[in-house]
């Protein structure tokens, strides 16, 4: 098993997803996954956060069941993890790269990791081979690790391999060979670039442009924030010397932002390339080797990705980009060339479904659904219909994603609805839209019946508000 974890690569930068990057944001040898065995369309995190993310991932568990509810947050002592089930049943299992826990990695025989988010360049690793430090680009040293393990490997044993790469978090670092990548090229923009969110008649998003102070391409109207604020333009281009692709009225907004996405795209393709081609040296290794057969590879991020929808760079909001991860998976053995999978499937569904693949019981506490059957070709008539979703931090919010509509409740304003049908942008609250209250009332029942399953209390739902969090009793 091969899992190649990222960090904050969207969906949309990955060609094989066709979407208004894929003449820009080439992706081949990830492609080549989605060419060779299965890409999910319908594939979500339940919390679009690094930390709680990579927890559900290992455990199986949403956030209020394996204690990590936000960044740098510990896995809870009792809760499974994958790696540990492999490593019991004789894997050499494996782990490079960024960790991003408070809690130390388990299950994994040797493991080296970065400090937090780590660095670009030069990085520093610690972890059961003591302490490295390596010199180059940190997308390159990570793999060149993962490849002497793999080539160092005892052959007669299965193997699990975590490779977890920076990039592309923000600032978007890439090696130098990729400083002219479609230098000079404007790059396509997202239809919803120059939204004016503070007119939105969406709360959610709002509150997100008061609330939070690094993640708008221009100011997001945060009153803590000096005028100029931590907005994207600020931080990268405000002193930056003009030249023809940066050149702009600094006098206009829709300029600025139209300059700070090209600065940021720019980057952000160029640092992806990193990602692509060091993958493609794991696979080249594979087929080398003889185990492309029978080795499972994913490819996936820790959650999707704002590339300048609604203005917005970063995550953490229930809608489209932010929760929607890419998840491509090759297995041959057992997935059909070329095949998409439209079900509803989450990130806590990856742990159950990594140990049926090596003929392992999940442990009852993970509450994800394995996707063996998928992979199979086969949908079950009892797949899920919604994807729980909750988000501790500003703004708090919950709700579900169905195929066609996302629902949300954000404390102290009404719930919201986005028929993507309609508007696969979501530009538009339409809750409120009389022809809509049989939908609600609908959605209302399907998100209570999610909170039932996952096996959340209502006093544990988020919530900014300082009695709620008074009155939460201990979970037994």
């Amino acid at each position: 098993m091969v899992v190649v974890l990222v960090d904050d690569h969207a969906f949309e930068a990955i060609s094989a997803y066709g979407t208004y990057l894929k003449n820009f944001s080439k992706t081949p040898t990830i492609d080549r996954l989605a060419k060779e065995g299965m890409r999910f369309d319908h594939f979500t995190c339940a919390n679009s956060i690094c930390s709680p993310s990579r927890a559900s991932i290992l455990t199986g568990q949403y956030s209020h069941k394996n204690g990590v509810l936000g960044l740098n947050g510990g896995i809870n002592y009792d809760s499974p993890q994958y790696p540990i089930e492999l490593q019991k049943a004789g894997y050499q299992t494996w782990l490079v790269g960024k960790w991003h826990l408070k809690s130390p990695p388990k299950g994994y025989e040797k493991h080296m990791v970065v400090k937090g988010q780590g660095k670009y360049f030069d990085p520093t690793f610690s972890g059961s081979e003591g302490t490295w430090k390596r010199k180059g680009y940190s997308t390159d040293v990570y793999t060149d690790v993962a490849m002497d393990w793999l080539k160092a490997r005892d052959k007669k044993k299965p193997f699990l391999l975590s490779l977890q790469f920076k990039a592309p978090h923000h600032e978007y670092g890439h090696a130098a060979r990729y400083d002219e990548l479609l230098a000079g090229v404007p790059i396509a923009e997202p239809p919803t670039l120059y939204e004016d969110v503070h007119r939105s008649d969406s709360n959610l998003k709002k509150e997100f442009l008061k609330r939070t102070k690094f993640h708008m391409l221009l100011s997001g109207g945060n009153p803590k924030q000096t005028k100029e604020g931590n907005a994207y333009y600020f931080r990268h281009l405000k002193d930056k010397a003009p030249n023809e692709m940066w050149k702009h009225d600094p006098k206009s907004d829709k300029e600025r932002i139209r300059v700070a996405y090209q600065h940021m795209i720019h980057k952000y393709v160029r640092c992806i390339t990193g990602n692509d081609d060091n993958l493609k040296r794991v696979l080249d290794y594979l087929d080398q080797e003889k185990l492309t057969e029978d080795t499972i590879v994913i490819y996936t991020a820790d959650q999707g990705y704002w590339l300048g929808q609604h203005g917005f760079y970063d995550k953490r909001l229930i809608l489209e980009t932010s929760m929607r991860m890419p998840f491509l998976i090759r297995y041959p053995r057992m997935i059909k060339p070329g095949t998409v999978n439209q079900d509803l499937c989450i990130n806590v569904d990856l742990a159950p479904t990594l140990l049926e693949l090596a003929g392992l019981k999940a442990p009852a506490p993970m509450q994800g659904r394995s996707m063996v059957s998928l992979l199979q070709g086969k949908s079950p008539t009892d797949w899920r219909q919604s994807q729980f979703y909750s988000y501790w931090g500003a703004p708090n919010h919950y709700g579900i994603r169905t195929k066609r509509y996302t629902y949300l409740k954000l404390e102290g304003h009404p719930a919201e609805l986005f028929d993507r049908e309609t508007d696969p942008d979501q530009v538009h609250n339409v809750a409120a839209n009389t022809e809509n209250k049989a939908v609600v009332k609908r959605l209302e029942k399907e998100l209570q019946k999610q909170i039932r399953e996952v096996d959340i209390r209502q006093d544990e739902l988020p919530s900014s508000s300082k009695d709620k969090e008074k009155k939460k009793k201990p979970r037994k």
